[in-house]
């Protein structure tokens, strides 16, 4: 008489496939999030920069020409009256170039934003607004 013996568990062939399938969804997956997650972290960027564009419009209007302001440290700045305080904790945001025909914001991310990189707004009256990463 045969005796039916009952195996359970996996064996070792199985748990090499699923281990490398695992290694492929994570290696494809991985790259996939921390773009995600970037492109989060410039939309911060790109919300704070329309702020600016308010405040630069609403100061053209009564006055000859943008300004120039700095938003590093604390996100105040008298010239705009724009409050980027939230903003300011990831960014060092600056508008540079100022004059009658148009500016330049430069977002540049600092601490755990340094790996979302420089976002640059160039504002032209001609031209509006032209966003670059």
């Amino acid at each position: 008489m045969k005796r039916l013996t009952l195996q359970r568990g996996f064996t070792l062939m199985e748990l090499m496939v699923v281990i490398v399938i695992v290694a492929i969804l994570a290696a494809v997956a991985v790259p996939l999030y921390l773009n995600y997650v970037n492109d989060a972290r410039r939309t911060e960027a790109r919300g704070a920069i329309g702020a600016i564009i308010t405040a630069e419009q609403t100061h053209r209007q009564q006055n000859p020409s943008y300004v120039v302001a700095d938003f590093t440290g604390d996100g105040l700045d008298p010239a705009l009256n724009c409050d980027l305080q939230e903003a300011a904790r990831n960014w060092n945001i600056a508008v540079t170039g100022a004059s009658a025909n148009g500016y330049t914001v430069t977002a540049t991310g600092i601490g755990t934003m340094v790996d979302a990189g420089v976002v640059t707004m160039t504002y032209t009256r001609t031209g509006g607004a032209v966003f670059s990463q």
